[in-house]
């Protein structure tokens, strides 16, 4: 049977997907039986309940909008959402979006090399191509691989990042199968700046302001990063290496101004752009480079009708421009993606919350390879309602989108939450998903000896997860199991000249969270296990592991701040087949940090990642970093 795939990374050749790549299901023997391991999260739960209150604060409730596509305290969301702030952000030190991810979001990585080069996720084991990403509520996907340009996505235009993690596409549409990624870009009210330098000649300055006046205010940021990053391949790949350094480089901006031209009305621009140059290796005789550019400009008019109904229109446009020059294959893809958004909040009274509204969407495609067809459109009308009654919680939503490739697709999902006492909440959702064939999927030429079938389905799931969460002072407890079933997989046909709807995915697993303060510590861990398997073969999935998880610590003492974490993953696979050959063994990283607040206004800081220099895989041919380190001043001026 053919592969159905999911590499997450870039091939030259269209091999299972085209200018991003695409990849494959995988493979490993019965998923073990854990009676033990349960009982032992069960016990490490009621432990914690136990634990010593914390000296700090009780902390300011945690608002997040991507759960329901309106705000909510997280405390009250029924999904499983998790964010990264701004802090973790700042002592991120000199990695990519994907890798932030994978300490903070409780997410797999996959990447082919270094800084620039194509890099994903695998949220709760689903490929690299089944999440929706968003900017500032905006898509900047490629309509010919499907998947988002993570890698060119900097950490410093980044204020904060929430992931919703389980099927999503009854509020957010195709591609949300294992979750979405909504990015929020910073919007400072001062004056910054900061430069970092570090391992591989990195060199890195940001800088920023904002301001108001009036009824209006605005905002500006931009940056630039260097770095003469080592060799993306090793001699194991056999097609593409070649051992010259593949230096990367990344111009960067995002800014808006806002317009509050009467009570409860308010206009406002935003965009976002990254420009980007990555030498990546095709052979040992060329040096070839990929100059890539994705941006996203929105103007939304958001306005209080009246007291009950909160009306937002956003018209937006999201670019992904891709042109490889220098090898044997030069080429060009390029995406161009308008958006129309119009929501209707709804309060009704004190216990019921409504959405409502419309979506439309046309992505074009421009490329040196003669596709077949070049545009799209998707139409789509969606409504989502959240119930309060005293300790119970009720979420529905539903969805139906109309693509002009393939039709009609209705997606829906339904969740509780119960508060049996204070410190307690169970919830439990179900949902269904779906993901949209690409370009690449329907309209890849035949000239090249392997065409697109546009006869193709969508991919679709349904899946759902239980959750018990504890919290009480400086404790929060999360324990997640999830399921999700996914079917009519494309995957490459037999006879290697099409692709077809053939393979099936399940995957389940349980996630055990926990955060303690107590006084000037912290400490917080995550740990996933689970069963990321091809339905039919019974194999692990390509380059997702069975275990996987983070543990950090953080001590504040007087002006300083110090601390560490430690990454984890158990073995996985390189081949759809499990063979012995392809397996990559499990690693565990350990980063180190401190800062110091030299002034109220300038913290310097240092980074070690890779403290052990342990040499790894996570996609068999393809380098990965070793030890490195990064020095950072930054200052803000009020």
């Amino acid at each position: 049977m053919a592969a159905a795939l999911d590499t997450g990374a870039a091939i030259p050749v269209y091999a299972a997907c085209g200018d991003a790549g695409c990849g494959s299901l995988s493979v490993h023997q019965p998923k073990p039986e854990r009676p033990a391991l349960v009982a032992g999260l069960v016990v490490f739960i009621a432990s914690l309940a136990g634990a010593p209150p914390s000296s700090a604060a009780e902390p300011i409730p945690q608002v997040v909008v991507t759960a329901n596509r309106v705000p909510e305290p997280i405390s009250k969301v029924i999904a499983d959402v998790v964010v990264v702030d701004a802090e973790q952000i700042a002592r991120a030190g000199p990695i990519g979006l994907a890798e932030l991810l994978q300490r903070h979001a409780g997410v797999e990585l996959s990447s082919n090399g270094g800084p620039g080069q194509p890099s994903g996720v695998f949220v709760r084991g689903a490929n690299t191509n089944q999440v929706v990403v968003l900017v500032d509520g905006v898509r900047i996907n490629s309509a010919t691989t499907g998947t988002t340009a993570l890698e060119h996505i900097p950490l410093a235009q980044i204020d904060h990042i929430e992931v919703l993690r389980g099927p999503a596409s009854s509020l957010y549409g195709s591609d949300a199968i294992g979750g979405v990624i909504q990015i929020f870009t910073r919007t400072p009210d001062t004056l910054n700046a900061s430069v970092a330098g570090g391992s591989d000649h990195r060199g890195e300055i940001r800088g920023g302001f904002g301001g108001s006046s009036g009824d209006w205010s605005w905002s500006l940021n931009a940056g630039a990063l260097y770095v003469k990053a080592f060799s993306a391949t090793n001699p194991s790949n056999t097609f593409f290496y070649n051992p010259d350094l593949d230096p990367y480089q990344n111009q960067n901006a995002n800014g808006g101004v806002q317009w509050r031209w009467a009570d409860g009305h308010r206009l406002s621009l935003r965009g976002t752009f990254s420009n980007a140059n990555t030498h990546f290796d095709s052979g040992p005789n060329t040096d070839p480079v990929n100059h890539q550019q994705l941006g996203s400009l929105a103007l939304e008019s958001q306005d209080r009708i009246n007291e009950v109904w909160l009306s937002t229109l956003r018209l937006a446009r999201g670019t992904d421009h891709s042109n490889s020059t220098g090898g044997d294959f030069p080429s060009t893809f390029d995406t161009n993606q308008a958006q129309v958004t119009w929501q209707n909040d709804l309060t009704l009274g004190s216990t019921t919350n409504l959405s409502a509204g419309a979506e439309w969407r046309r992505g074009r495609v421009t490329s040196t390879t003669a596709y077949t067809q070049t545009s799209s459109t998707i139409s789509s009308v969606f409504a989502a309602a959240q119930h309060t009654f005293d300790t119970v919680q009720l979420e529905e939503s539903l969805r139906t989108d109309q693509n002009s490739q393939f039709g009609t697709h209705t997606t829906g999902r339904i969740g509780a939450g119960w508060s049996f006492a204070p410190e307690w909440r169970v919830t439990a959702a179900v949902g269904t998903a779906f993901r949209a064939p690409t370009f690449n999927d329907l309209y890849f030429p035949s000239e090249f000896g392997f065409s697109g079938n546009p006869n193709l389905l969508p991919e679709q799931s349904r899946g759902g997860d239980a959750a018990l969460r504890y919290r009480s002072g400086g404790t929060t407890v999360s324990l997640i199991a999830f399921d999700n079933q996914i079917d009519d997989l494309i995957a490459v046909d037999p006879t290697f000249s099409t692709v077809i709807n053939i393979n099936r995915a399940r995957i389940h697993g349980t996630t055990l969270a926990a955060t303690q303060v107590w006084g000037s510590w912290q400490v917080d861990a995550e740990w996933t296990h689970q069963s990321p398997r091809d339905a039919d073969t019974g194999n692990q999935l390509v380059r997702r592991a069975l275990d996987y998880g983070r543990v950090g610590l953080a001590y504040d003492i007087s002006a300083w701040r110090v601390g560490g974490s430690v990454i984890a993953s158990s073995a996985r696979f390189d081949s759809a087949a499990n063979t012995p050959e392809s397996r990559m063994g499990g690693y565990g990283l350990v980063s180190l940090y401190a800062n110091w607040a030299v002034l109220r206004e300038v913290t310097l800081g240092a980074r070690v990642l890779n403290a052990t220099d342990k040499r790894y895989e996570i996609a068999q041919g393809y380098n990965t970093a070793p030890r490195q380190y990064m020095l950072t001043l930054d200052a803000t001026w009020k």
